[in-house]
């Protein structure tokens, strides 16, 4: 088992390495097909007067529609108090218990912690909350801004990675009711796979300009798959 976690940790620093790299190029083409597009509009001529009034009146319209989708994706509330109730299952138990706000010392963002759980840095960009009974369950957060990266190729790149750890067999889709459901989560996905002994999950949504990767690591005696996801829902930039 334990080298199954180390090669999980292995290919996610391999992946996280890639998906940086992808995300450059990605760039790089955007500005290229931007230069074209601009010298493809001189080539082609002025527009026409009626032509530029109807451009503005579209323009002015995708605006409008742009701040109607930004209202409805509102990241979490700007005054997040010292304390949150969470309310998680362990074993079918539903348990509520206070967290308190927690700042990240490495990343820009804030969660709210439990009692019983420790958040350090792990390594450049990525946490590790665990248990304090337990080291060896815990939660890996990492936080991307979304003009660094793509939300796309961090969702394929934990597909791919929970893939590589499943040993044989296919990662399962994790449903709907059981992503994270935090105020402020936006394109919520996750998968996971089981092993004799434990589960390891990965889960990836948006909060506001972030890109919230979190991976779990549980095992079958402990279960706290839940309470992890719950702490780890509340992810948010730091106010």
């Amino acid at each position: 088992m334990k080298k199954t976690w180390i090669l999980f940790a292995s290919l996610t620093l391999a992946i996280s390495m890639l998906s940086a790299c992808n995300s450059s190029n990605e760039s790089n083409g955007n500005e290229d097909e931007s230069t074209t597009q601009v010298e493809t509009d001189k080539t082609n001529g002025e527009e026409t007067a009626e032509e530029g009034v109807e451009d503005t009146e579209e323009s002015v319209e995708e605006t409008e529609e742009t701040e109607e989708v930004a209202e409805e994706q509102q990241p979490a509330s700007e005054e997040r108090g010292p304390e949150k109730t969470l309310t998680y299952s362990v074993n079918e138990e539903v348990k509520e218990d206070t967290a308190k706000l927690t700042d990240s010392d490495e990343q820009n963002y804030s969660l709210y912690k439990l009692d019983g759980y420790t958040l350090t840095g792990e390594e450049p960009n990525k946490d590790s909350l665990y248990l304090d009974e337990n080291p060896a369950v815990f939660m890996r957060v990492e936080t991307i801004s979304k003009d660094d990266a793509s939300y796309q190729i961090i969702a394929d790149n934990m597909v791919e990675t929970i893939a590589a750890v499943s040993v044989g067999k296919e990662p399962v889709e994790i449903a709907k009711d059981k992503l994270p459901q935090g105020e402020g989560v936006v394109n919520p996905i996750g998968f996971e796979t089981t092993f004799e002994l434990g589960t390891v999950s990965g889960y990836v949504f948006e909060q506001g300009n972030l890109i919230v990767r979190l991976s779990i690591f549980d095992q079958q005696s402990v279960n706290l798959t839940d309470a992890f996801l719950k702490m780890g829902e509340t992810v948010a930039a730091k106010k």
